[in-house]
């Protein structure tokens, strides 16, 4: 059964104020729309609810035994509208879904998780695996996701997106590599083997795309899901890695690892944060862009 809820606003009102004409002056309504709001709600409760007795219209044992109910029905609803354009942060439970291109997740998410660490202690983020540009719109709508960090790709009007940074893609190779000499050369780079970081099963890498643009190809003989993996496999071998300059540099702070300027000229790597225009005055949406964004900046 349909239920309009705006009755028991006006079923709320006849019980505090006693009297139809009063109860239609509180509700800024007229007395005929009070009159027939109660007349929805006798038909609904199969009772009178309330009864005339001079001036004042007196509950019924109905009426009373479901007023309490009510109240708090009410009262939860008006909660709810000022949780809803509220959010508390150093209090709040809530739980966020990212999604990262595997090559940007080691270099965004601790500086998300730092920056969370003092004023929202609760925070629970989940990174999910990359998704697919073609379910980007969908996973955003749904709520799968909140926020997605990618390169820039092509969408609807229905996702928003800005960027955090236009980083750049370098090489990576083992120190004192005996393939390379001071500088890498395009005629080096392409004749060594190559590791492709991709959460994806087949296909080009962003890299390969844009080579073969210029009609350059590489040899690519291992593919991995994992930055990381795929730093720790140039230490001991002769094999190349492409990476966002960002990544590479915090990657070689740990690892015995040396990075070139690509050897051919290719475009910039633009980073944009996405999320999805169902959110985007959503407080604790924006709250967590705004966190994104602030940490890319200081970083």
């Amino acid at each position: 059964m349909k239920i309009d809820l705006n009755l028991f606003v006006v079923f709320d009102a006849i019980y505090c104020e006693g009297n139809i004409t009063k109860a239609a002056s509180v509700l800024n309504l007229s007395q005929p729309a009070v009159s027939h709001s109660l007349g929805k709600l006798r038909c609904y409760f199969d009772d009178a609810l309330f009864v005339r007795q001079g001036n004042e219209m007196r509950p019924t044992p109905v009426a009373k035994n479901v007023i309490a109910d009510v109240r708090e029905a009410l009262h939860q609803l008006r909660v709810c509208l000022v949780q809803s354009r509220q959010f508390e942060p150093m209090t709040s439970r809530k739980y966020f879904t990212l999604s990262l291109l595997g090559s940007l997740e080691a270099t965004y998410l601790p500086l998300l998780v730092q920056s969370l660490i003092k004023d929202s202690p609760h925070i629970n983020l989940k990174s999910s695996r990359r998704v697919r540009r073609s379910e980007l719109e969908n996973k955003l709508a749904s709520g799968d996701i909140d926020l997605a960090i990618d390169t820039l790709v092509p969408v609807s009007n229905n996702i928003l997106h800005t960027q955090l940074e236009q980083d750049q893609l370098v090489v990576v190779a083992r120190k004192d590599h005996p393939a390379i000499a001071q500088n890498l050369d395009l005629q080096t780079y392409l004749k060594l083997d190559h590791i492709l970081v991709s959460s994806r099963s087949s296909g080009p890498g962003l890299e390969d795309f844009e080579l073969s643009r210029l009609g350059l190809h590489r040899k690519i003989a291992l593919r991995c899901q994992h930055a990381l993996t795929a730093c720790r496999i140039i230490i001991s071998s002769d094999k190349l890695l492409t990476l966002p300059q960002t990544a590479a540099i915090m990657y070689s702070e740990m690892l015995d690892i040396t990075i070139f300027p690509m050897p051919v000229e290719l475009p910039g790597l633009d980073v944009h944060l996405y999320w999805h225009t169902n959110v985007d005055k959503d407080p604790a949406n924006k709250w967590l862009r705004n966190k994104m964004i602030m940490a890319a900046a200081n970083k």
